[in-house]
């Protein structure tokens, strides 16, 4: 039977694991749309897109994963910096703190200090972007 609104066509497509975009098992197109949430979260600071980035990454870590190392150290990168977004937005999620745990410890004391690092310095750009343009 062929779905008559869109809200029935939108439950048939989530019942049959399909996502807006039709790459619910796409594993880099959901690591793409990890990193599009990412970026918007750093320039908007919004809950949602945090929330949206760390349900994508999650979706990736819940599937079953190819035994591929530059896939393991990009999920340990991911949830450093979910660990940074989180504890900026004063957000506390013991799950992604387990998380975190696993997965960080993949990543050496000095990676996971320069992603933090990192990352910080990503979320300070668009402020201090910000703050020159309106002086001038």
């Amino acid at each position: 039977m062929k779905p008559t609104s869109v809200a029935e066509f939108m439950k048939r497509a989530r019942e049959a694991r399909h996502d807006a975009f039709g790459l619910a098992n796409d594993l880099e197109a959901t690591m793409a749309q990890a990193c599009v949430h990412r970026n918007a979260f750093i320039h908007d600071r919004a809950e949602q897109s945090l929330r949206r980035w760390r349900e994508l990454v999650f979706q990736i870590v819940s599937g079953s994963l190819p035994d591929d190392p530059a896939l393991f150290r990009w999920l340990a990168i991911e949830h450093v910096r979910l660990a940074v977004g989180f504890t900026l937005v004063s957000i506390v999620d013991a799950t992604l703190n387990a998380d975190v745990t696993r997965w960080a410890e993949r990543l050496d004391v000095n990676d996971r200090r320069d992603e933090m690092n990192r990352f910080e310095l990503d979320m300070a750009a668009p402020i201090r972007v910000g703050a020159v343009a309106s002086r001038g």
